[in-house]
């Protein structure tokens, strides 16, 4: 097998690792707390009666 494999596999888990810890971080940021407060409660509000 070719040595230039394992570079290209090295980079591409470094790549995810990269994406992976920064969607992380942005999903945990506080700033997105009230847009994740209301998401979770839309099924409650489709549950409501119309009438």
């Amino acid at each position: 097998m070719n040595p230039v494999w394992g570079v290209i596999a090295g980079f591409f888990i470094v790549t995810m690792l990269l994406s992976f810890l920064a969607t992380w971080v942005w999903l945990w940021n506080s700033r997105h707390q009230p847009k994740f407060d209301a998401l979770a409660r839309l099924p409650m509000a489709d549950a409501e009666d119309p009438s």
